[in-house]
């Protein structure tokens, strides 16, 4: 597994820049991005989200929501984040999110975007 992931939760008022600089430069490879809601996120962060994904961040649309379905579709920036390739599939705890992006680092066939296991 490559361990190199970082779980992020979206917090209003927050500089993506600020606060978590260049990832991939520190060698951080797959981010799981907590979201709002079904998938909505500050606008803002796309421009950060770009430049990390440019370079080669795999990225996975989580939320911090208990339960429901992920749309990120419905927004803006989700489907933005969707545009650079990122990923967004069924809903599962953060722990499970970042275990299966380490695992789908290392093994392509493993897809983000598609229940393996049962995940929950």
């Amino acid at each position: 597994m490559n361990t190199n992931v970082i779980r992020v939760p979206i917090v209003p008022g927050v500089n993506a820049h600020q606060a978590y600089g260049d990832l991939y430069g520190r060698g951080v490879r797959g981010i799981i991005l907590e979201a709002f809601g079904v998938g909505n996120f500050p606008a803002a962060w796309l421009e950060f989200l770009t430049e990390q994904a440019e370079r080669g961040l795999r990225i996975y649309l989580s939320t911090q929501c208990e339960s429901g379905d992920l749309h990120p579709e419905l927004y803006a920036s989700g489907q933005g984040a969707l545009n650079l390739g990122a990923k967004s599939g069924p809903l599962m705890t953060p722990e499970c999110a970042v275990v299966k992006m380490m695992l789908a680092l290392e093994h392509e066939s493993v897809d983000l975007n598609k229940t393996v296991v049962g995940e929950a």
